[in-house]
């Protein structure tokens, strides 16, 4: 065997070595883009439909143009509580708004009709974790549609262990007092619900012949990321 045909073996052995290297290479490449696909779960909140109830509601009777039910009246303030009065003067309505635009109703609008100092209502709804992380309840939202208060504990310094006092009119001066159920930090896993309550009573200060309307919603956090508090 003469050299050159030496040189022409052992070039094609280096390329077919070469092109093996190279086919399988690409083989292994291949495979880690495979490998590297991953489906992440959501984490997502709604109030539920159908869940919610509330003292008061707005709605005239057939007939005679007058609201349904008589007012409620707070009784002791600075705690929750009212009696049945036997006028009807004021009204409350209150619906659930989609307010992301995902198909979940995220936020309550409560609007406060003809209403006056110390008129009181009830609301009640669930809380639903239609996502697929267990998530607990960090803090309430309220805002009157331009700015928010945030409140992240029911005994927290800013409620005042007797409610959340509330600007909506923005003259520097309370016109509501909010309490809610303690459900913060309250765990729920994918399926599960949780009821929720708030009371609310109008003050001396809310402003004469205006609706009151303010947004209630509540934030949540995956379950292993909670605080009570501010998280930064």
């Amino acid at each position: 065997m003469n050299h050159n045909f030496k040189f022409v073996i052992a070039g094609l052995l280096a390329i077919a070595l070469a092109a093996s290297a190279v086919i399988t290479l690409a083989m292994w490449y291949d495979t880690l883009k495979v490998n590297t696909y991953a489906s992440t779960a959501e984490l997502d909140v709604e109030l539920v439909d159908g869940s919610l109830t509330y003292k008061d509601a707005c709605g005239l009777v057939p007939g005679n143009g007058t609201y349904r039910g008589n007012d409620w009246n707070a009784t002791y303030l600075p705690q929750p509580g009212s009696i049945q009065l036997d006028k009807d003067v004021g009204c409350t309505n209150v619906t659930l708004i989609d307010s992301d635009g995902d198909g979940d109703k995220d936020t309550l609008r409560i609007e406060l009709h003809n209403v006056y100092p110390w008129y009181y209502t009830h609301v009640a709804f669930k809380i639903h974790n239609n996502g697929e992380i267990p998530f607990k309840i960090w803090r309430l939202t309220v805002s009157n549609g331009t700015s928010s208060n945030y409140y992240y504990e029911i005994n927290a310094e800013e409620v005042k262990d007797e409610g959340a006092y509330v600007d909506l009119s923005g003259d520097g001066k309370p016109d509501i007092i909010i309490w809610w159920g303690d459900n913060f930090g309250v765990q729920l896993h994918p399926c599960q619900s949780a009821d929720i309550s708030l009371d609310l009573t109008v003050l001396q200060d809310a402003p004469q012949n205006a609706n009151l309307v303010l947004y209630l919603s509540l934030d949540v956090v995956q379950w292993n990321e909670y605080n009570s508090g501010p998280i930064g």
